[in-house]
């Protein structure tokens, strides 16, 4: 299990790798597995007082990059 500032490290690097990672992708379809990989691993390392936090986190980072998941699923409202 990660503190919370391990856990926002995480996020925070995740967050600088979207605006180039956006930039050059072809299918956005591609995105989404890897983008949800990314994010379940540093979910299956956040406690279970943090895991909130994180989907709030990982919500705001897509809304940011204006990126809309298909079917409108936010991380806040899963089961992730």
């Amino acid at each position: 299990m990660s503190t919370r500032a391990q856990l926002d490290a995480e996020l925070d690097r995740l967050a600088r790798m979207l605006p180039p990672w956006l930039e050059t992708l072809r299918r956005e379809v591609l995105f989404w597995p890897q983008f949800d990989a990314l994010a379940q691993r540093i979910l299956d390392h956040a406690g279970e007082h943090d895991r909130l936090h994180v989907r709030q986190r990982l919500d705001a980072m897509l809304i940011a990059n204006k990126v809309d998941r298909p079917g409108e699923r936010r991380f806040t409202f899963t089961g992730c």
